[in-house]
């Protein structure tokens, strides 16, 4: 499945938090990308936080008070016409850029990233370079910029628009942007294209985003807490974070740590349906730890509240793989692939 561009939406404030809605076209598993600035009046304490459930990929600040950023994130079944908040105690202009791409990977649809700061009063800026390492992929151009005049943006050679964001109505202190992309059908270095403003600034960060397609085997991960009781996440999950992020980390230093009787259940990230009843594996780590004798674990797989399969493991005190393929009949029980779950309950002596 190639990448597709699916729909774009901008928004631009004035002054205080923005709020940009996520196009109603967008389906689970699409990649999200959020591109936007803000004139943090030169007060680090007014840049945005990273919104909840999206990851970031580059943020910067250019000059006495341009503050830009742009984040991913695998949409959900949720998230069509919801919104998005980047929250600031400041009163600055801001301006964002969603857009949306299907066909790239579920859980890992950036391949590559690169950022730029201009900071030579000039319209044209210049995109930073990043080589992709898949075939297939999708290349978004961005540029954000402060200034206070009227402002455009041209197309770069070989690229389609797809968004703008423009305040040409307040103009001192505004911050404008651009999103651009192109088909990159082979493994290469792309970028350094001249995303051209209508006038000059000194203030201005660019973007080159590599997306990845997605590949004959995809994997998902968590992406969510649903529920837990005796149950935690170790490290402590950060504010906006869950018990997911740790079992989503794929290392041994990250995980659920069970009491007896304890359970996590984490939603996972959107699949594409394989029109297959074959190949599917639950893989993952676990152990019991010091104080327990032994132990073993219950793993449920849900679509939604319905059960597609559920297995139990023996448990060892170190660290161990563990996996299970389900059944063809299990396999084609599900139905919607942007709704599966897991749920770990741990039983120890």
């Amino acid at each position: 499945m190639a990448i597709a561009f699916r729909a774009s939406a901008e928004a631009h404030v004035t002054s205080g938090d923005l709020t940009i809605t996520i196009p109603s076209g967008v389906q689970a598993g699409d990649c999200l990308l959020l591109v936007g600035g803000l004139n943090d009046a030169g007060v680090t304490a007014n840049d945005w936080a990273t919104p909840v459930g999206w990851t970031l990929i580059d943020s910067r600040r250019v000059g006495s008070n341009l503050f830009a950023a742009v984040y991913f994130r695998v949409a959900q079944s949720g998230d069509p016409s919801s919104t998005v908040t980047l929250p600031t105690p400041g009163t600055g202009k801001s301006c964002a850029i969603i857009a949306a791409y299907s066909g790239t990977d579920p859980v890992a649809p950036i391949n590559v990233s690169a950022a730029a700061s201009e900071v030579t009063s000039t319209a044209s800026h210049t995109t930073p370079s990043a080589t992709t390492t898949v075939d297939g992929a999708q290349v978004v151009i961005a540029a954000v910029q402060s200034d206070s005049a009227t402002q455009s943006w041209g197309t770069a050679s070989g690229y389609t628009k797809r968004q703008d964001s423009l305040d040409n109505v307040n103009l001192s202190g505004h911050v404008t942007a651009t999103l651009q992309d192109k088909a990159a059908a082979t493994v290469g270095s792309y970028g350094g294209e001249a995303l051209v403003a209508g006038a000059a600034s000194g203030k201005a960060a660019m973007y080159t985003i590599g997306l990845a397609p997605v590949s004959s085997t995809q994997v998902s991960r968590p992406v969510s807490d649903i529920a837990s009781d005796g149950a935690v996440g170790v490290p402590t999950p950060g504010e906006g974070s869950g018990i997911y992020a740790d079992l989503a980390a794929n290392v041994d230093t990250s995980y659920a740590q069970l009491g007896d009787a304890g359970f996590v259940q984490v939603g996972m990230a959107a699949l594409v349906d394989p029109v297959s009843g074959s190949g599917h594996t639950v893989e993952y780590r676990a152990c019991y730890a010091a104080g327990a004798s032994s132990g073993t674990v219950t793993v449920l797989l849900k679509q939604g509240t319905t059960t597609i399969a559920s297995w139990e493991d023996t448990l060892t005190s170190s660290f161990a793989d563990y996996s299970h393929t389900l059944t063809s009949g299990e396999a084609n029980t599900i139905t919607d692939y942007a709704d599966l779950n897991l749920t770990f309950t741990a039983a120890l002596a």
